[in-house]
């Protein structure tokens, strides 16, 4: 892999790690100042950390992952398409379902565009229809 893509690769790695701890200031440092934060379904891009840390505010307290299983990674030296299966126990509300702690298995498809040895847009496009039936 060449040099530019390894560092793309890197930087997410970084990155799901940090979510992984759910370290939101860890996750705020792989972004650029000016990250555009785009989650499918919702109805705006968030734009900077403050708005994207306060995603992942809400975030951690509606879904705790339990295991990711990754299905593909394409990688170049401006972007990365990361594709797994979460499973997660819904502890909170997410997308305003009442989780109870139950299981939920979801597949979800992350592209992150990279400038500069860091994030500087991420969409996130998550089986929402799969969480919702199974906490229906």
């Amino acid at each position: 892999m060449e040099q530019a893509a390894a560092e793309a690769n890197r930087i997410v790695d970084e990155h799901f790690k940090a979510e992984g701890s759910m370290n939101i200031d860890a996750i705020m440092a792989t972004y650029t100042d000016d990250i555009e934060f785009d989650v499918g379904g919702m109805p705006e891009t968030l734009r900077g950390k403050q708005a994207a840390a306060g995603f992942y505010k809400q975030l951690f307290s509606d879904l705790l992952t339990d295991k990711v299983t990754p299905l593909r990674r394409l990688v170049s030296p401006t972007f990365v398409i990361d594709d797994a299966i979460y499973e997660c126990r819904a502890v909170g509300r997410p997308f305003g379902i009442e989780g109870k702690g139950r299981p939920v298995k979801f597949r979800l498809m992350h592209i992150f565009e990279i400038r500069d040895g860091r994030i500087s847009r991420e969409n996130a496009w998550l089986d929402v229809g799969a969480i919702q039936q199974q906490l229906a």
